[in-house]
């Protein structure tokens, strides 16, 4: 039953992301080993969506670390566990809550040897920088938790580069870069008297750089982001992106002409608009109370799931009250078909 609730919810979110992402370009699914023990090593650029593109994008069943924040409530408690969430707790849930972390180590450790799967951010927090941040020894610690349990076990980290065209605009496109899997029981050797973990931490993180966007000089991040913009980077395609970091003193310093494109789709993009007025209201009220922009998507994904679909719903009603339900169904179909053209026809500028 579980299975089924985790699978059922699953197609959910893939169908919340096919309407809130125009584009989904997955690379690499075949370095995802069918069977085993797995650590999907990601970076982390836009909260929510970050952690539910991995598990729509595999067929494994995926375990995930979340801030602990979001399971206070009992309802939403009993939601997130039921979908393979861990909550893990940091300095701001306050210090007294840290030593629960032992136990989610366990868990971790219980997970991986009935060879499942895991997903953790090792940069430990959420950012809009196009790079890779230095990571945490959270994933090395239960790796190393897991090896010295079970010496047997074999565990394959992959690293998953997770790439945006844009962060914050709407409708965003987004490729997924999964690298060839690494071997994590070669960097454990349990002879020695102290573990050192810069190896593991720093291949990884290597490999994770190729993966994604990695602009490397913090003091000249904003002038190397103009260049790249400049020279028509393609934010999707990290292999080509970073050839060009590398080559960047070549490139044309000279400011782009932005032309405007003439989007034909446009009627129907303001059909969409006013026979969504509501959720649209709701929605603007909603983005400018939200503290952090990073969590626009994750908004925006909520409200895509759930507002929307419910006032097609309460509308559709209101038809068939007055009409029929032949009628209420066509009302209710071409809302969704003005919403998918909306998403997948829009210019994000």
């Amino acid at each position: 039953m579980k299975h089924f609730w985790y699978h059922l919810m699953r197609i959910y979110v893939k169908t919340g992301l096919f309407f809130l992402i125009k584009k989904i370009t997955v690379h690499g699914r075949e370095n995802i080993p069918k069977k085993g023990a797995i650590i999907f090593i990601g970076n982390h650029q836009n909260a929510l969506i970050d952690a539910i593109l991995i598990p729509t994008t595999t067929s494994r069943n995926i375990h995930f670390l979340a801030r602990a924040s979001a399971f206070k409530n009992n309802l939403a408690n009993k939601i997130l566990r039921s979908l393979n969430m861990i909550p893990v707790y940091r300095i701001r849930d306050g210090v007294h809550q840290m030593g629960k972390n032992f136990e989610v180590f366990e868990q971790c450790i219980e997970i991986l040897q009935q060879k499942k799967a895991i997903q953790i951010f090792p940069e430990g927090e959420h950012h809009l920088q196009r790079k890779v941040l230095p990571f945490k020894k959270g994933f090395t610690r239960i790796i190393e938790g897991a090896l010295k349990k079970y010496p047997e076990l074999a565990i394959q980290i992959i690293p998953v580069g997770i790439n945006y065209d844009s962060h914050l605009n709407f409708p965003c496109s987004t490729s997924i870069y999964y690298g060839k899997p690494i071997l994590a029981n070669r960097f454990f050797d349990f002879n020695k008297k102290t573990l050192n973990y810069h190896d593991i931490l720093k291949s990884t993180s290597d490999e994770l750089k190729k993966l994604t966007l990695h602009v490397n000089n913090d003091l000249e991040y904003e002038t190397t982001i103009k260049i790249l913009e400049n020279n028509n980077i393609d934010y999707l395609n990290p292999i080509k992106g970073n050839e060009m970091i590398k080559n960047i003193k070549l490139l044309s310093k000279v400011q782009k002409i932005k032309t405007n494109h003439i989007n034909w789709f446009y009627p129907l993009h303001l059909l969409a608009k006013i026979n969504s007025i509501f959720p649209l209201i709701i929605w603007k009220y909603l983005k400018q109370n939200i503290k952090e922009v990073i969590f626009s998507h994750t908004f925006r994904f909520a409200v895509i799931t759930t507002l929307f679909p419910l006032f097609y719903s309460l509308q559709a009603v209101v038809v068939y009250y007055f009409f029929n339900f032949r009628y209420a169904l066509i009302y209710f179909t071409m809302s969704i078909v003005l919403s998918l053209i909306t998403t997948k026809t829009s210019i994000v500028r």
